[in-house]
């Protein structure tokens, strides 16, 4: 066999090449280490392509939750060994792990509802609002904004310079549309990375007592210590205080529930919902759970951070999460339209979704790895279970 033709293959090349799936297949020993002989230099790449193969042969759609867990934790640890895992090639913006081998694994469970997955935010750009009401469209996918210590002037895109007058009472509004994402730094250094949907308002500098922000959507916070000026972060179902930290914080309008996810630090929060509920604190590695319109706090413990915070690297990351939820974030990220039709079941991922990649192909590989179908109607896309 002529192994150049491997030369330059990646983990999912060789999962869906025909002659390397024979080779593990059929129990071919020796040509798989003439193989790992002839390119050494792919040989984890090549391990972890048989791990996958065999599992699929081992395992099946029927394994336990514990052992789905367990194989995609191993697929992570070799992740953080910078193992490329690009799956699927006709639907590049998934990587693998299944219960029988591919990137998603899923479970089911029956349900009866239909669920749509978004409401479109027919903005087109990113848009700054300044306080004498001057608006700056910013046309990027992602887009980076940085205020000077004065709050007078600011970069866009490290280019293009505005300068604004401030008072006490100025107010900005940052509108990141469905499809795009922002990065802001904040006049006093605090750095906020907001997600698509999403809307921060914040004064351009901080002149009182305390520093506070408004937040509707997700965004992901890095607040510059400041023990003399206590940093807030408010939404319309709590209040978060912030003790110089990292974390993430989720409150689109129309979720169900919202979530306060830490990663460094320390915050506490309040409902804002009828009478003022107890503080609640987290500690780094919890998540803060409230539900629409509800005044008590779930807290919970969490496995795998990035789950939270791919997002700003261009990566959705799942744990046993419903198909409708993922769905629901991709038709965010996207700004597009998408439905599940369906009655009968609502699967659930461990997986991990490259962003970088058109919609259709995202939307192939959730299709084939959750066994559903889709179609395109009008402006919107419909799953519906095979």
């Amino acid at each position: 066999m002529n192994f150049e033709q491997f030369k330059f293959f990646t983990t999912d090349d060789f999962v869906l090449d025909d002659d390397f799936r024979k080779i593990v297949k059929y129990g071919a020993g020796d040509q798989l280490n003439k193989l790992i002989e002839s390119l050494p230099e792919k040989k984890d790449e090549i391990f972890l392509a048989v791990k996958i193969l065999r599992g699929m042969k081992s395992g099946n759609f029927h394994q336990d939750q514990q052992r789905k867990k367990d194989f995609w934790n191993q697929i992570l640890l070799a992740q953080k060994k910078n193992i490329r895992l690009h799956y699927f090639r006709y639907a590049a913006s998934i990587l693998l792990m299944t219960g029988v081998g591919a990137t998603i694994f899923y479970t089911t469970t029956h349900k009866s509802e239909d669920v749509i997955a978004s409401t479109i935010n027919p903005t087109a750009n990113v848009t700054l609002i300044l306080s004498n009401g001057k608006k700056v469209a910013i046309s990027r996918k992602e887009s980076k904004i940085q205020y000077s210590t004065d709050g007078t002037g600011l970069v866009v895109n490290d280019s293009s310079g505005v300068a604004q007058s401030v008072s006490g009472l100025s107010l900005n509004e940052l509108i990141v549309p469905f499809g795009k994402r922002s990065f802001i730094t904040l006049s006093e250094g605090t750095k906020v990375w907001l997600n698509s949907g999403s809307k921060l308002i914040f004064p351009p500098i901080f002149s009182g007592k305390t520093r506070e922000v408004t937040l509707v959507g997700e965004a992901l916070f890095e607040v510059s210590k400041d023990k003399s000026k206590p940093f807030f972060v408010k939404t319309d179902a709590f209040k978060l205080k912030v003790y110089g930290t990292k974390f993430v914080v989720q409150s689109y309008e129309q979720d169900t529930e919202c979530h306060v996810v830490l990663l460094e630090g320390k915050v506490s929060m309040n409902s804002i919902n009828g009478l003022p509920s107890k503080e609640v604190f987290l500690e780094p590695n919890q998540k803060a759970t409230l539900p629409r319109g509800g005044d008590n706090f779930e807290i919970t413990n969490i496995e795998y951070i990035d789950n939270y915070t791919a997002w700003v690297d261009g990566y959705l990351i799942f744990s046993n999460e419903e198909v409708k939820l993922v769905l629901n974030k991709v038709s965010r990220y996207y700004n597009a339209n998408i439905e599940i039709d369906s009655a009968e079941k609502t699967e659930k991922i461990f997986g991990k979704l490259d962003l970088k990649d058109n919609l259709e192909r995202v939307l192939d590989g959730i299709a084939f790895i959750s066994g559903m179908k889709y179609t395109k109607q009008g402006n919107k896309y419909v799953f519906k279970s095979n």
